[in-house]
């Protein structure tokens, strides 16, 4: 499906075909039916409230993590990057790479894109460098983290996200599905780098549902979906909470928690730089996925 060009891969737009879908969430779905029995019982650095939140609804929200200069300098880059991999004219492409970085090219782009990059949804593997790199070493991000993963803590997976306006959010799904490793949880540590409102397509997650079994993931059926996008559909979601952030804002969520995005009806993107951290030693399986690149931040990793 990916035809490698050089530093670009090519997917046409008419090479998702309902057998590309069955076939990922078949994969997907190899996870269905594993559970996590993950549960904080003694902390270091988290608050009680925090603690709490964490095992009862499976995410825990830090307001005002980060100053907003930080998150607009974030943004900056990430459109620098983007221009450095994705070439104005050309075939399209649904991936392009290049000096170690993923871009995804929304395969439904919005009417309103005026460029190429008004059409990117997703850069991978941008945290071994720069800003990207410094938030995973923040002392305030680790402390929380080793109070729920341990001392030792990699982070394997970065992607900004530029949700655009008139871009669809991605249906419920829970991260665990896609992570094949050999024990749990993963975290996401979610930053809004712009204000996440009902508008512009916040997140939205189900309290409480990380402490249910990885469900089955059926193919996202919506006509021009990305790639990978696979859906939750055999559970009530009435309960479920939109979580409306402000720039600066952060928010880590368990990989069995089940969560989505609502669309973008806004005239503004919609950004988040999300990164996905796992403890030193987890097993991935034989073949890594080509997105995940595993750094190690704290603990024992350092001195390998």
């Amino acid at each position: 499906m990916f035809n490698k060009i050089g530093k670009i891969f090519i997917m046409e737009r008419k090479d998702i075909d309902e057998d590309s879908k069955n076939e990922f969430s078949n994969k997907v779905n190899e996870q269905a039916g594993r559970t996590s029995l993950h549960k904080i019982e003694n902390t270091q650095f988290m608050t009680e409230n925090q603690k709490r939140s964490w095992n009862e609804c499976g995410y825990i929200l830090v307001p005002n993590f980060v100053e907003e200069g930080f998150c607009n300098e974030m943004n900056d880059a990430v459109i620098d990057i983007i221009k450095s991999i994705v070439p104005e004219d050309g075939a399209f492409s649904h991936a392009y790479a290049g000096d170690g970085h993923i871009a995804i090219r929304e395969m439904k782009p919005s009417p309103e894109a005026k460029t190429i990059t008004d059409e990117i949804s997703k850069v991978f593997r941008i945290h071994s460098r720069g800003l990207f790199n410094e938030f995973i070493n923040n002392e305030g991000l680790l402390n929380i983290l080793e109070d729920i993963i341990g001392p030792d803590i990699d982070c394997f997976l970065s992607q900004f996200i530029l949700k655009n306006p008139g871009a669809w959010g991605q249906p419920w799904h829970q991260d665990s599905s896609y992570f094949p490793f050999d024990r749990e949880p993963q975290v996401a540590a979610w930053l809004a780098t712009s204000e996440a409102t009902l508008e512009n397509g916040c997140l939205v997650v189900l309290p409480g549902s990380h402490k249910e079994s990885l469900h089955e993931h059926l193919p996202d059926d919506r006509e021009g979906s990305n790639y990978g996008y696979t859906e939750i559909k055999d559970h009530d979601f009435s309960k479920e909470i939109p979580l409306l952030l402000n720039k600066g804002d952060l928010l880590l969520f368990h990989s069995f928690l089940m969560h989505k995005s609502y669309d973008n009806k806004s005239n503004a993107k919609r950004s988040a730089m999300v990164y996905h951290f796992a403890e030193t030693g987890t097993n991935f399986g034989e073949i890594d996925s080509p997105t995940n690149e595993w750094i190690s931040v704290r603990g024992k990793g350092l001195n390998a």
